[in-house]
């Protein structure tokens, strides 16, 4: 059981969440501060580690006991058979594996400070096809989360046409990433329309809504989606957005060895929560305690339960 001070826990629910996204490999390497164009800087080398968002996000829901699908492309290289192996160790179902590219990597740069900043090599995991989605029946899921890293044409295109067959009743829970700004206009108007949830960083709101502060970016999609806005603040805690009013949750402080991961652990226990029909103040609390401790460890995977 978790400690008594958190209020997060394991959960025993019926409800299904569907996560679309991807898998890379991360090299995480430790260096003073980002270089300026032609510097040579020192870079410690730390771990290589399986990564990328939608691999996060299942990592902390299989941790809740959440009753999820992965739906991560898994290439047929020497990237995805990493992956492959990594994912049937932590005991996740793979539905879409032997692919006929390689997955891709980042290079995650930490900072003294705990800031990262990634750079891409991207593979299958960004090249979505519509055959991908022929036994899949999109029907089933009560939520659905989509990584903003796959909602660039053309798999924006692919995936809003897979998603029109969603559940009525079902939420998109959507993560924009920091590459929104790249996203197509008119794909990110018709995702917004499609009962969807928004859980970004404030660098993304502001990007996502073209305003200059968070409280006001917050409140404009939450009045386009109709749906509840989460921002999360970094060590201000999470923002949140709904019915045209904002409310800041806090979050506990404490030392800080690498944000890798701390986005999407704060959305895989937001889902969690959601799952287990706790209310989106809760989620958002569970999402700050989960974020507030992965945050603590380097390479973002931890264990969140102690028994």
């Amino acid at each position: 059981m978790n400690n008594s001070q958190s209020t997060y826990k394991k959960i025993n629910s019926n409800k299904k969440v569907l996560i679309i996204g991807s898998a890379v490999i991360d090299v995480i390497v430790d260096i003073p501060a980002i270089p300026n164009s032609g510097e040579d800087v020192f870079a410690k080398s730390d771990k290589t580690i399986v990564g990328g968002c939608a691999y996060n996000v299942g990592n902390i829901l299989r941790q809740f006991n959440s009753n999820y699908d992965l739906m991560i492309p898994i290439g047929n290289g020497s990237n995805g058979k990493l992956i492959k192996n990594q994912m049937g160790k932590d005991g996740h179902n793979q539905l879409l594996d032997d692919l006929k590219e390689d997955n891709g990597w980042s290079l995650c740069l930490v900072e003294e400070s705990g800031e990262r900043t990634f750079l891409t090599v991207p593979g299958i995991e960004s090249k979505w096809e519509k055959e991908w989605f022929r036994n899949i029946n999109i029907d089933n899921y009560d939520y659905i989360y989509l990584s903003g890293y796959s909602f660039e044409s053309p798999s924006a295109e692919v995936l809003l046409e897979a998603l029109q067959f969603i559940n009525k009743h079902a939420t998109i829970i959507f993560d924009p990433s920091p590459r929104v700004a790249e996203m197509d206009a008119n794909n990110i108007k018709s995702l917004l329309k499609m009962k969807t949830i928004i859980h970004a960083n404030q660098d993304e709101i502001l990007k996502l809504s073209k305003e200059k502060n968070a409280k006001n970016a917050a409140i404009k999609i939450n009045k386009q989606t109709s749906q509840p806005v989460v921002v999360t603040l970094g060590s201000e805690g999470t923002l949140i957005a709904q019915e045209g009013e904002v409310e800041i949750f806090p979050v506990k402080k404490g030392p800080v060895a690498d944000t890798i991961g701390a986005g999407d652990s704060h959305t895989a226990a937001f889902i969690a929560a959601l799952l287990d029909s706790q209310s989106i103040e809760t989620a958002g609390k569970w999402g700050n305690e989960i974020a507030s401790k992965v945050v603590q460890v380097k390479g973002g995977n931890i264990e969140i339960f102690n028994d």
